[in-house]
């Protein structure tokens, strides 16, 4: 059982390195710093098309991922568990609609606009009455995505994941080293799309103290 929880942990990892992949075709050549939302739309379809398949393979891997966080969450904190993990579940939820609906629908239904003879700005319009929909979205995923550090940082440095302390320090001051690495890269390049993968990296800290408690257990 521990053999097959660390599996999808494993899984829940890789994942996150091929939504990474995947939103590598919806940025590269953008810039992701500008204010005109409509700049990061100018993709070719076929990218778009790239990235929509390659996220599919990624959540799925994210949702088996999900399985072993869960399932250390119910062995840890018991029923507690079972609340403690829906910001989780919601966040992962949520990354995978933005990335569907946002990232590849929202480009397609603008470049169909476009040959449809809508402007730019008449396109702008839309775009600005949506966000005032889907900002407090986003503020609401990323409160979802910091609460589940929270307890997995809690879970780590209270001692009830068996796992030792300095892994804290390990995950972020590692995920820290790869956003300066594709920082310093984006600067010597030009190329600052990619800097917009960077975030679904951060989601690798989900999986990571699952993966090492799973393997921990099957050690035993």
């Amino acid at each position: 059982m521990e053999s097959n929880n660390r599996k999808l942990a494993l899984a829940g990892i890789i994942g996150t390195i091929v939504y990474a992949v995947a939103d590598l075709f919806l940025y590269l050549g953008t810039d992701i710093a500008s204010d005109n939302k409509i700049s990061l739309w100018q993709v070719p379809e076929w990218r778009l098309m790239t990235s929509m398949w390659i996220g599919v393979i990624g959540s799925l891997l994210l949702l088996l991922g999900f399985i072993s966080l869960a399932r250390m969450f119910n062995k840890v904190f018991e029923k507690a568990g079972k609340f403690l993990i829906l910001p989780a579940f919601l966040c992962i939820g949520g990354v995978l609609y933005m990335h569907f609906a946002l990232g590849v629908y929202a480009p397609l239904t603008y470049n169909s606009a476009v040959k449809a003879g809508i402007t730019a700005e008449q396109f702008s319009v839309l775009l600005a009455n949506a966000e005032s929909y889907l900002n407090p979205l986003t503020i609401a995923l990323v409160i979802l995505g910091y609460s589940t550090e929270i307890v997995l940082i809690f879970g780590i440095l209270s001692g009830k994941f068996g796992l030792r302390k300095r892994l804290v320090s390990f995950m972020f001051g590692g995920y820290a080293l790869v956003v300066l690495m594709f920082a310093l890269i984006a600067k010597l390049t030009g190329e600052y799309g990619i800097l917009g993968s960077v975030e679904s990296l951060l989601e690798m800290t989900f999986f990571i103290p699952a993966y090492i408690d799973w393997r921990k257990e099957e050690k035993k």
